[in-house]
């Protein structure tokens, strides 16, 4: 709605004329002034700006066109709306009034409808046009008030970066500077263990200062590759192993660990591994040790299980532009999928701590529980996988053990059709390395229980939702297979556990793999 309490001038030495436009528009509610002259109209217009000016061509003295001129060259009445009055009716009349700044133009003798149209179109499109400023005005601040907020962001950023480098750089040298003169303390308490005039107190004294050392050279490590990690520092440096060689001094390090807190330790190659694999040894080492030794260090009684296999086999590649030592030209070479697993028979962790104990420093149980470790081993192995394309998943049950795995895409120096021909026999051998005693031991911690299928009509609702992609649907059909019948559990653990990766695709080949559409069951 237009505003009739507008201010509206009318410039017009005809008096009549005056008076009838002014009737017309105070019908209409508005304000209106009057002015005889255009000189006069000038000091009125700037003594008391109005809304609108309703401004007559032919005036003696100084005639519309001047007055209009002189009004637009002010900035302080440049904007208002003029609308010229004339018993001229010829084209160039009006678009001289036009060229002039004329907004509009009415030709005498005045029909009032015409002229009320007019009056409010004109004040209709000064409003808006002052909204439009007052918007753009509005715009402008809010930018610039952003462009101020991401001027001190960015600043803010920088401060902090420059923070945590320097955070960084100290904890770097710090550790390397701890670590000299720790490396002498250790050194000289081994040479002081092995003196033969100690007394029993002060071999045990020895012990002590020798294992709180151990305990803080640890520290000191982890600080510094967290810190090398913080400061995007470390680096991958892959080259290819013997995977064999390099599982076995693995599993040999552990079965001693294992024994001293009298657990049983057992190493099991599940499928048929490459001999080599193009990997960081040294991180792969440190990631397994520190999942390894949690397992070993949070088990009281029980078992500690390493479990090795190859889930899949990628695409060939020839003449990989990897640099190594024994690389060779022109050999086809496989992208393997390994899964590395560790399981025990611990305390187990909660589930309010199952995200928490990746953060820096945190442990699975109170110090009191667990007097050792630096808090530190979790955070840089999670980090270093990150680095190296991967992630830990866990599964876990208070009291009952844990379970800590990764899938960890490898090259091999070995066509893919290697593997399609190799046998188990080195799994086999592998595992009889460590005696046959593991396989007791992992037959009797991860028994495979025997999958039970259900019925073609109870998958056909699981099939539907898996197509469909709908994760709270397929969870729902899970929990409904679990609830009717516990013999399908292992059945619902794979597919469980293929929805938690939102792997539907892989969910109707698992189906399909026993049923086909007839409802029959199919070979494998």
């Amino acid at each position: 709605m237009v505003n009739k309490q507008t201010s509206i001038l009318i410039v017009d030495d005809n008096i009549d004329n005056l008076r009838s436009l002014a009737a017309i528009l105070k019908l209409e509610g508005y304000k209106v002034r009057k002015a005889i002259s255009g000189q006069v109209a000038l000091e009125t217009v700037r003594s008391h700006p109005p809304d609108l000016i309703f401004l007559d061509i032919k005036m003696p003295q100084m005639d519309g066109y001047t007055v209009c001129s002189i009004l637009k060259q002010d900035t302080t009445t440049g904007s208002i709306p003029i609308i010229f009055l004339s018993a001229l009716n010829e084209t160039a009349d009006k678009l001289k009034a036009f060229a002039v700044g004329g907004v509009d133009y009415i030709t005498k003798p005045f029909q009032a409808p015409e002229v009320v149209a007019r009056v409010e179109n004109q004040l209709r499109l000064q409003r808006l046009s002052q909204q439009l400023v007052e918007q753009n005005a509005q715009l402008i601040q809010e930018i610039q008030i952003r462009q101020q907020t991401e001027a001190a962001l960015h600043q803010a950023v920088e401060q902090a970066e420059a923070a945590n480098c320097a955070k960084s750089v100290f904890l770097a040298n710090m550790s390397h500077e701890l670590r000299s003169p720790l490396t002498g303390i250790l050194g000289y308490a081994q040479l002081l263990q092995k003196a033969t005039d100690c007394t029993p107190l002060q071999q045990k004294g020895l012990g002590v200062i020798y294992q709180c050392g151990s305990h803080l050279l640890t520290l000191i490590n982890d600080i510094l590759d967290l810190s090398k990690i913080e400061a995007q520092k470390l680096k991958i440096f892959p080259d290819y192993i013997d995977f064999c060689l390099f599982l076995n001094h693995l599993a040999e390090l552990f079965k001693f660990k294992a024994q001293e807190k009298k657990l049983k330790f057992a190493y099991f190659p599940l499928t048929s591994l490459p001999p080599e694999i193009y990997v960081d040894e040294k991180r792969l080492r440190q990631v397994l040790i520190n999942l390894l030794s949690n397992a070993i260090k949070f088990t009281h009684q029980g078992s500690v299980t390493l479990k090795v296999s190859v889930r899949s086999y990628s695409c060939e590649l020839n003449d990989h532009k990897v640099t190594s030592s024994r690389q060779t030209d022109k050999v086809q070479k496989t992208l393997a999928n390994i899964r590395f697993e560790i399981e025990d028979t611990g305390i187990g962790i909660t589930p309010e701590k199952r995200e928490k104990i990746f953060l820096p420093f945190e442990q699975v149980m109170e110090s009191s529980h667990s007097p050792e470790g630096t808090g530190l081993g979790l955070t840089i192995s999670k980090k270093i996988l990150v680095l190296m394309g991967s992630k830990i998943f866990l599964e876990s049950c208070p009291n009952r053990g844990s379970k800590f795995w990764f899938d960890l895409d490898v090259l091999t120096n070995l066509p893919r059709s290697y593997f399609t021909m190799i046998n188990d026999s080195q799994s086999q051998t592998l595992s009889q390395e460590l005696g046959d005693e593991s396989h007791q031991i992992i037959n009797t911690l991860s028994p495979e229980p025997e999958l039970v299928v259900p019925p073609l009509a109870e998958l056909l609702l699981l099939y539907e939702a898996a197509q469909m992609g709908d994760v709270q649907n397929v969870q729902q059909q899970i929990l409904r297979l679990q609830q009717l019948n516990s013999d399908y559990l292992a059945f619902v653990t794979q597919v469980l556990e293929l929805a938690d990766n939102f792997d539907y695709e892989e969910i109707l080949e698992l189906i399909d793999q026993y049923y086909d559409y007839g409802g029959k069951m199919t070979t494998c």
